[in-house]
């Protein structure tokens, strides 16, 4: 099944985007698709959807294949820290812990963003839903009680939380508004919901994964938590980082306590053909870095692609002339990992270039300049991207 009904304003009017690659596309969790990635920008609020090709959340994706997204190397260490700092941004606006006994973390993984907020509430009860098998049972292991499956086929009990918070999960969901109206359903009276999600007015890496069925604009969350009858709604999106997507944050609720935040709607104005050049820019860049990046690799070299996890997945399935070429992955610290994608995994100082041999840095583009200069010393022929794209 195909949704063509925008889930935001209900139109049916669509532009399509480009296909950063007309037969595959790749997910979060580095599974390559044979489909294109199938996305359209709504004429009429901006709103990005997966129009063309059906929704993975249909299948099986997420009890069985999404676990794979934290055992990619390296990947421990850095949702520890990336976790930690959404739930300190989180708090930032949250009432201090005596009010927020009871929580919930809706599409908790292994339990990152629950460990990480355990230790600003330590009193509190602290619960997660999870459709991955393998993540429930991680989860499980850290102490918390995990309910199993999607919001919509899982009994949690209603109007109990006094905090229901979901991370990174609204843009996976078969339906927007309906899970809006589900975790509604969880609150106290005068309980408060956290959504964060990547913010669709800075195209960035969020809208290439063909797991992420939608890209928020700001006025798109807007229009969800109005329908829906809060309050109290306030928004705000994070600042630049060469290691994160842009993030945004959607608070809502009908506790008076929170009626100090306001909405500044000034700073979500954005026109809707200008978000469109970008992000089909942004779309359209693959093919030329494909092209690239074949033009720098000499007859009869060995390539080896610096990194193994995020953006390593997005070369693989949108540059595949240049992932055909690649000889190996290279990392910095042994992970257990042996392949990547088809590719062997390898020690980075394992490796002893040969003259012609070229080095690809397979990262994310914010850190390709330092990488670059910190790895000249010993690579004759090191490869960037960074210039093709906005971030």
């Amino acid at each position: 099944m195909v949704i063509n009904e925008c889930q935001v304003c209900g139109a049916t009017e669509w532009t399509a985007l480009p296909d950063p690659n007309k037969h595959q596309s790749v997910t979060t969790a580095s599974r390559i698709l044979n489909e294109p990635l199938g996305k359209s920008q709504c004429n009429s609020c901006g709103f990005v959807q997966r129009t063309r090709i059906e929704f993975l959340g249909l299948t099986d994706y997420y009890e069985q294949d999404y676990a794979t997204y934290y055992e990619r190397p390296g990947t421990d260490l850095f949702h520890k820290k990336r976790y930690a700092a959404i739930v300190d941004w989180m708090k930032s606006y949250l009432d201090p812990a005596s009010s927020l006994k009871k929580q919930i973390d809706i599409g908790c993984g292994q339990g990152w963003a629950m460990e990480a907020i355990r230790e600003y509430y330590p009193g509190s009860v602290i619960e997660g839903l999870e459709p991955s098998h393998y993540n429930v049972k991680i989860a499980r292991e850290k102490g918390f009680r995990i309910y199993e499956g999607k919001m919509e086929d899982t009994e949690v009990e209603s109007g109990s939380y006094d905090l229901v918070f979901s991370n990174n999960v609204i843009q996976h969901v078969n339906n927007a508004k309906a899970f809006l109206l589900q975790l509604k359903t969880l609150l106290a009276d005068d309980g408060v919901m956290v959504i964060t999600c990547p913010d669709g007015s800075r195209p960035n890496i969020e809208i290439l994964w063909g797991d992420q069925n939608f890209s928020f604009l700001p006025m798109n969350l807007l229009k969800l938590a109005e329908d829906i009858g809060f309050k109290t709604v306030f928004w705000t999106s994070s600042a630049d980082s060469p290691s994160l997507p842009p993030a945004q944050l959607l608070l809502m609720t009908n506790n008076k306590n929170y009626e100090h935040l306001h909405l500044n709607r000034d700073a979500m104005d954005i026109p809707l053909a200008d978000i469109f050049r970008k992000r089909a820019d942004y779309l359209s860049s693959f093919e030329k870095i494909n092209e690239y990046l074949m033009q720098h690799i000499p007859e009869g070299a060995k390539v080896y692609n610096f990194g193994a996890s995020y953006w390593t997945s997005v070369l693989a399935a949108y540059c595949p002339d240049y992932w055909k070429k690649t000889t190996a992955c290279l990392v910095d610290e042994d992970t257990g990992n042996s392949k990547f994608l088809g590719k062997d995994v390898q020690l980075y100082n394992s490796i002893t270039p040969g003259e012609n041999d070229v080095l690809v840095i397979g990262t994310g583009p914010g850190w390709q300049k330092n990488l670059q200069e910190k790895l000249s010393g010993k690579w004759k022929n090191i490869v960037t991207w960074d210039s093709f794209i906005n971030y």
